[in-house]
Formats: structure tokens, C-alpha cells, sequence
């Protein structure tokens, strides 16, 4: 009877964890979205009930009248140049630290992840100090720059440990064959990275988000993404939670749609040479 009581215990309570953890994910997005199906007089008379019809007029107003789409195209500007900038010089520097037997490769790997232990907050002032001396502040630079030196350490990390998990092999006969470390890179090792090259760019997708930085650096720009963007919901007469849930919706769908598309390949990076010392 004991046996069975533990068995019991050993199946059901992960998959109650599981569920607990799997509603306090979903609930909150079914919550924004409901909310934004709403007027704002409505979600404030009952913030749990029902939309009382659906409409999608909360929708058409965060896009027009609060132009999340000229916002939308500022931050896919802004990260689509980010990630591509953390790829290129990632994949480069851990190919060069894990085949081309730097000298003191493991320590120059844990110098370039120092920076990481650090809390954002700590370098944020000196950082925006350093851009203001050198009138960088204010455009889409400002925020691209910074996101690609965030961005490169650990994924700087994620790229050497998969070169590393590649077989010496592979890498020696290309050589012997005559092709230059250049060749090896782009003919053997680029159509067997794609999955490590989705893990670091969802990893990294974050910045579409990204609000500490870009509020202190853009606030009187004209440049405004996304965060920006939704902070214009907020006034001092209140928050129109209407549309900045509908705004909230629209900023979802990239990181929803990129997630689900490329879901298998990310699975593979992560569990693949991603991890992998």
C-alpha cells in the first residue's frame, strides 16, 4: 500500500507543479488579452468579468492613435541589426577561442563573462555618461551599440562550446582537402550551426523589450520603440487599459510567432552542443 501511495505521489505531484506553473504563465497572457478586448470604463467596473462584447476597436486605436505599427518598425529596426551584430561577432569569437588554439583561450572566455556578473544598474550610469561625452545619445545607434556588447558574452559562451562539440574530424578533413580556417567556417561549420544560431537570436530576442536602457537613453529623442511607445498609455489623468493591452498584444505577436516557429530548432541548440564544455 506504501508502494502504491509513493508511486502515486512520484507521477502526480510533477505533473501538479507542472500545471500550477503552466496557469501562472497562460493566465496572465489571457488576461491581457481579455482586457484588451474591453473599454477601459468596462475593465475598471470589473477587472475579472468578461468583455461584454468582443471588439476590436482597442486594436485599430493602439495602431493608429497610439502608432504601435511606426513604433513596431523602430524596434524591429533596432533588434533585427542587434542580433545580427551579436551573431556575427559571437560565432566569431567562439570559433576563434575553440579552433584556432588561441593562446589562454579559458581565461580570455572568463574575462569576456565577467561583465555578465555585474547587475545592469551598476553600469548603466557610467555607460550613459560615456555615450553623452561622445553625442551618441539619441538615435538608433544608441541603442544598438549597447545591445550587441550585452548580447556577445554569453553568446560568445553558447558558440564556443559548440565548436568545441564538433568532431575533430570533420574540421581535419576539410583542411586536408585544402580549405582555409576562413572555408571551414562558412562551407562546413555555417549549415550545422543554424540551431545554435536560433538559440542565441531567441535568447537575445528579449531586447525587444528592452526598458531601463532604452528609457534613459531615448527619452528625449523623437526615436521611440516599443517600450516607449507603450509608456504613452500612461498619462497623468490614467491608464488607458484598453488599448495598452490591445498595444501589449500586438508587441507579443513577433515573440510568439518566432518562438513556435522555430521551437525544434531552439530545443536542439539548447540541449545540443549549446551546453556542452
Amino acid at each position: 500500500m506504501n508502494i502504491d501511495k509513493n508511486l502515486t505521489a512520484r507521477i502526480w505531484v510533477p505533473r501538479i507543479i507542472v500545471l500550477l506553473i503552466t496557469f501562472l504563465t497562460v493566465f496572465p497572457l489571457l488576461f491581457v488579452f481579455m482586457t484588451s478586448l474591453k473599454s477601459t470604463q468596462e475593465f475598471l467596473f470589473n477587472i475579472w468579468a468578461l468583455p461584454s462584447k468582443f471588439s476590436l476597436s482597442n486594436y485599430s486605436k493602439a495602431w493608429s492613435q497610439g502608432e504601435i505599427g511606426h513604433f513596431f518598425l523602430n524596434s524591429f529596426y533596432v533588434v533585427s541589426l542587434s542580433i545580427a551584430g551579436i551573431l556575427l561577432f559571437s560565432s566569431l569569437a567562439g570559433y576563434s577561442l575553440a579552433r584556432l588554439r588561441v593562446p589562454k583561450a579559458e581565461f580570455i572566455m572568463m574575462v569576456i563573462l565577467v561583465p555578465t556578473m555585474f547587475p545592469s544598474e551598476s553600469i548603466l550610469m557610467p555607460f550613459y555618461i560615456m555615450m553623452s561625452k561622445l553625442k551618441l545619445l539619441g538615435e538608433a545607434y544608441t541603442l544598438i551599440v549597447p545591445f550587441i556588447g550585452w548580447g556577445v558574452p554569453t553568446a560568445t559562451y553558447i558558440f564556443r562550446n559548440f565548436f568545441l562539440s564538433i568532431p575533430n574530424e570533420l574540421l581535419e578533413a576539410a583542411k586536408v582537402d585544402g580549405a582555409s580556417d576562413t572555408l571551414v567556417f562558412g562551407k562546413v561549420i555555417m549549415p550545422i550551426m543554424i540551431p545554435t544560431l536560433l538559440t542565441v537570436a531567441i535568447l537575445n530576442f528579449g531586447l525587444w523589450g528592452e526598458l531601463l536602457w532604452t528609457t534613459v537613453s531615448m527619452s528625449a529623442s523623437t526615436f521611440r520603440t516599443i517600450p516607449l511607445g507603450i509608456l504613452a498609455f500612461q498619462t497623468q489623468m490614467g491608464t488607458d487599459w484598453g488599448p495598452l493591452s490591445a498595444a501589449i498584444c500586438i508587441v507579443m505577436v513577433p515573440l510568439i510567432i518566432l518562438f513556435l516557429s522555430s521551437q525544434k530548432h531552439f530545443v536542439q541548440g539548447l540541449t545540443g552542443g549549446a551546453v556542452k564544455g
